[in-house]
């Protein structure tokens, strides 16, 4: 790698998991010690139409992550943050979000509490958009500037970090 390019972000393998079982636990912990009051359910009522929108987003999310990934592949450039990047990938979902993988992984954190219709997993991608945001993403801009110079700036002019 270039001596001059500052590091690529290492993220925090599995935390989008690491959030997904904390917000589940934190619904069975209040749901069992607390009582069903502390499960803090979506819907009371009818809840197949809160999970129902789970499963679509899930498989949204999914689909939006697998065709993301499919990008990198096709130009040949590696997803692991501990090879440098060959390609600017500005095609497919990178037309509309500069983010569009850990879009996903918000989005199976979200489907995950929808599916199991209870706010916990829904405060549980709190944190976790927080890190990326603050942490993972702007360290990732600072590279990408550094190795693609004005072709990322025209590309962070004209495509959102998220989604708008």
């Amino acid at each position: 790698m270039d001596e001059k390019l500052p590091p690529q972000p290492e993220p925090v393998a599995q935390l989008d998991l690491l959030c997904i079982f904390g917000g589940m636990g934190c619904w069975y912990f209040a749901k069992e010690q607390l009582g069903e009051s502390w499960a803090l359910k979506i819907l009371p009522r009818r809840a197949w139409a809160v999970q129902l929108c789970g499963a679509a987003l899930m498989a949204g999310s999914v689909s939006l992550r697998t065709s993301s990934m499919e990008r990198f592949r096709v130009h040949r450039t590696p997803l692991t943050h501990q090879q440098p990047s060959q390609v600017l990938v500005t095609d497919g979902p990178f037309e509309w979000s500069r983010n569009p993988m850990y879009l996903s992984m918000l989005g199976n954190i979200g489907s995950v509490g929808l599916m199991a219709n209870t706010w916990w997993c829904l405060a549980a991608m709190l944190p976790f958009a927080a890190y990326l945001n603050f942490c993972i993403v702007p360290a990732e801009e600072i590279y990408l500037r550094a190795r693609f110079g004005s072709s990322y700036e025209g590309y962070m002019q004209r495509t959102p970090r998220w989604l708008v």
